[in-house]
């Protein structure tokens, strides 16, 4: 009986990894998983009534509350940066830096989104960043299809450091109170700084291999410059705002056992921003500023919740059927933690169309499945899957909310965006696992 059960589970695994990749809507999808596994886990004795009720249905939301939370304040801030027109600023910076040389502007742009996405968070934030960057690189004759994959590519390249995505990744794990330490210690921040050297380093090689492709460039004229009040630049100690979080985070980690909480580094880099950009001189003003920016933000990630709140009830639904599966799957799964990784990264594009490989997708219950077998701690499976999911989905996968408006704000065609990005994020993808390996696998 129980082995029938867990062969159906899979089969409905994989009938969800389908409906996945063909584009099916995954909050519903979600939603239905959850509860045709808690029916098939009634069936196998592993879920009554109450694991159902208040355990899946109200348990897996309600659990997801303070991951919940950092996302909101991550979005915040990245309004916050947006308001006070430090992001402008810093972009500004970069393209005087670049000068008239498309690929360096154009790298040196890729750098400066990383390092803003180290930090803030949202849709809302990276589509107000680009419809800065895309006319500045469309206006150095940058093709639009380079433009579009080295943007997205560059946001993804700073969310090692994210603490809004990193614990966002934890609650999806259904085990944000256990994975806490694997991106809280100096350790995990020594990988985010490779991680992102390396995703950097695969931009590079985007930006200058398609350069040299596609020959030389028209001649770039800077854009007229707004000088009105709220156009002017802010001042470089402003500019620093974006890395105050990270900053805090790494050092009060490496040097304080207690370390820092990121909703604490969020806030002071705020008041750190609107005190150089001079914004707290009133106070009526200033609450104005928050409360707008705190409203724009929530509006940012709203449905982002939405999909993360269902994706709890199906996380528990698969946690608590483990015992249905570990059987079948267990004997097939191999105990070589390399072995692990290095499938994982070749198999990096099923991370694709929210496929098995990311945790924003079908990959919850790939997660859940090798979780419930007990093989592989937290520490491990944390990071396997935060690379695959954030090298790959975040990345360059259409279906990501920001990457989707990228493509269709330059009009550029899902088949184009492909071919000019996975030859450098697949790749990305193999060498990061295998780096995760040797910091958390061995």
């Amino acid at each position: 009986m129980h082995l029938a059960i867990g062969i159906i589970l899979l089969i409905t695994f994989f009938a969800f990894i389908y409906y996945a990749m063909r584009g099916g809507n995954m909050l519903l999808g979600l939603f239905a998983m959850a509860l045709i596994w808690s029916a098939l886990g009634a069936i196998g004795g592993a879920i009554n009534w109450s694991t159902f009720n208040a355990t899946i249905i109200q348990g897996g939301p309600e659990g997801f509350g303070p991951t919940a939370v950092n996302i909101l304040f991550g979005s915040w801030f990245g309004r916050i940066l947006i308001q006070t027109g430090i992001a402008r600023t810093i972009i500004r910076k970069a393209v005087e830096l670049g000068g008239d040389k498309p690929s360096l502007t154009t790298v040196l742009l890729c750098v400066v989104v990383s390092l803003i996405f180290t930090s803030s968070y949202g849709a809302g934030a990276v589509v107000a960043i680009g419809v800065i960057v895309f006319p500045i690189m469309l206006s150095l004759g940058v093709n639009k299809t380079l433009a579009t994959g080295s943007f997205v590519m560059a946001v993804s390249a700073g969310l090692y450091f994210n603490s809004a995505l990193l614990n966002q990744a934890a609650g999806t794990m259904a085990a944000a109170d256990k994975t806490t330490y694997v991106f809280q210690n100096s350790t995990w921040y020594t990988f985010a700084g490779i991680a992102m050297a390396i995703s950097l380093v695969a931009i590079i090689l985007l930006v200058m291999l398609s350069s040299r492709k596609s020959g030389k460039v028209q001649a770039w004229e800077a854009p007229q410059v707004d000088t009105s009040a709220d156009q002017k630049n802010v001042s470089l100690v402003a500019c620093l705002a974006p890395l105050i979080p990270v900053i805090l985070l790494i050092t009060f980690t490496a040097i304080w056992p207690v370390g820092f909480s990121s909703i604490l580094a969020i806030i002071i880099a705020v008041a750190w921003a609107l005190f150089f950009t001079k914004n707290l001189k009133s106070w009526g003003k200033t609450g104005e500023i928050i409360e707008k920016t705190f409203l724009d933000g929530t509006t940012d990630v709203g449905l982002v919740l939405a999909f993360l709140l269902f994706m709890q009830m199906f996380a528990k639904a698969a946690g608590a059927c483990k015992d249905l599966l570990t059987p079948i799957v267990e004997p097939i799964l191999p105990s070589n933690l390399f072995l692990l990784f290095l499938i994982v990264g070749i198999l990096g594009f099923l991370a694709l169309f929210r496929g098995p490989m990311t945790i924003w997708g079908a990959g919850t219950a790939t997660f859940a499945i090798l979780a419930g077998t007990g093989l592989y701690p937290l520490a491990v499976l944390f990071p396997l899957f935060y690379v695959a999911s954030t090298a790959v989905n975040t990345s360059v996968c259409p279906t990501q909310s920001w990457v989707s408006w990228a493509i269709g704000y330059n009009s550029v065609s899902i088949r184009d965006h492909l071919m000019k990005v996975l030859p450098y994020a697949l790749p990305t993808c193999l060498v990061l696992e295998l780096v995760a390996w040797a910091f958390f696998g061995r």
